[in-house]
């Protein structure tokens, strides 16, 4: 054991205490960290990893498992010494990947919240709500009505997934972020793995690149692709970064993409009425040409084929991820979208 692997793992407990204390300064991460360096750190990132002709993001995972493999291995034919050994070597590790993390990326958790950037109100009625859906509702039937000429039928999206991904890339608008952030995103090799684990992306945090499962349904490929480049410019909250796929898909040129955004806005927040008055939002939802439903029947069909008794627990350890930054929902923060949705129609609903 070399005197380096200590000093690495006694500088764990003084990471945690020092995260402790920045999170106090949301104004200073936004200012010195998210707008300052880590623009510096993902143009690097982007000139090395994007030369790549593979995701380098998706093997590292691959490493990492085959590297706890052949250390549990290790363990189990050594002796106790070295058994000793491992595990401080298994624990400086631990403090290694927790530092690069939170400098790399993971600091953007405790930034300012996107809601104080745009002077947008967190709380909303349920009146407004209504409001909202039964908004959404109408423009995402307007749409509907112009890209099918049956009420009854789903919309199929005419591009493939390598079109619609330079159409969302090309097309970007970041929101509380440097603008100068250039995003780009590329399809898993896990994207059956994926599927089974119940995710639709991920942004890797040592990389910095964006995956997205290239098996979703081109409906929700859209707003996952979006998604997934919001975090890569430093969005981290969940609530956030849906927002900001929503309003890239609605303000995005072409009319199928805009039905993404649209729907996506509207599953999110018949699913926060229903919460609360279910009977409301059965009555609002009747409104939905039949169309529609069958788009979110498609989506639902799509993760019911990759059911599995794991997936729960995938959720869950990312249910505590969330929560252990400061996302107290957890997973639910996801929904936190609808308060941004609200603000936002609101606001443009007024100016127009």
């Amino acid at each position: 054991m070399n005197r380096l692997q200590w000093y690495i793992i006694l500088s764990l407990p003084l990471q945690i205490l020092g995260l402790q204390g920045l999170k106090k300064y949301p104004i200073e991460i936004e200012q010195y960290y998210s707008t300052l360096l880590y623009p510096c750190l993902f143009d690097l990132h982007r000139f090395f990893f994007k030369l790549l002709p593979f995701s380098l993001g998706d093997l590292f995972y691959f490493l990492i498992l085959a590297l706890i493999i052949a250390q549990l291995a290790s363990f189990i034919r050594k002796p106790k010494g070295d058994f000793k050994k491992g595990v401080v070597r298994f624990i400086a590790l631990i403090s290694l990947v927790h530092f690069l993390f939170y400098l790399n990326w993971g600091l953007h958790y405790y930034r300012v919240p996107l809601a104080q950037k745009l002077n947008y109100e967190k709380k909303y009625t349920e009146q407004q709500l209504i409001i909202t859906l039964e908004h959404v509702i109408e423009t995402a039937n307007i749409l509907h009505a112009q890209l099918v000429n049956e009420d009854t039928l789903g919309v199929q999206i005419p591009y493939d997934k390598k079109t619609l991904m330079r159409l969302l890339n090309d097309t970007f608008v970041p929101l509380g972020t440097p603008s100068g952030i250039q995003p780009y995103s590329n399809n898993s090799i896990w994207s059956i793995p994926l599927s089974y684990m119940g995710y639709a992306g991920y942004l890797n945090p040592f990389t910095l690149e964006a995956q997205v499962n290239s098996k979703i349904p081109k409906l929700s490929y859209i707003t996952t692709v979006v998604h997934e480049m919001a975090h890569q410019t430093g969005i981290a909250a969940e609530n956030e970064a849906n927002f900001i796929a929503f309003y890239n898909a609605i303000k995005h040129s072409d009319p199928f993409i805009q039905y993404a955004g649209y729907t996506f806005a509207l599953r999110y927040c018949y699913g926060e009425l229903f919460k609360s008055r279910p009977e409301k939002a059965k009555e609002i939802l009747s409104s939905v040409r039949p169309g529609i439903i069958n788009n979110f029947r498609e989506q639902s069909a799509f993760w019911k084929m990759y059911e599995n008794p794991f997936e729960p627990y995938f959720k869950k350890g990312y249910d505590r991820y969330l929560k252990a930054n400061g996302q107290i929902e957890g997973i639910q923060s996801y929904n936190a979208m609808v308060a941004l949705v609200i603000a936002y129609l609101e606001e443009a609903l007024e100016t127009n």
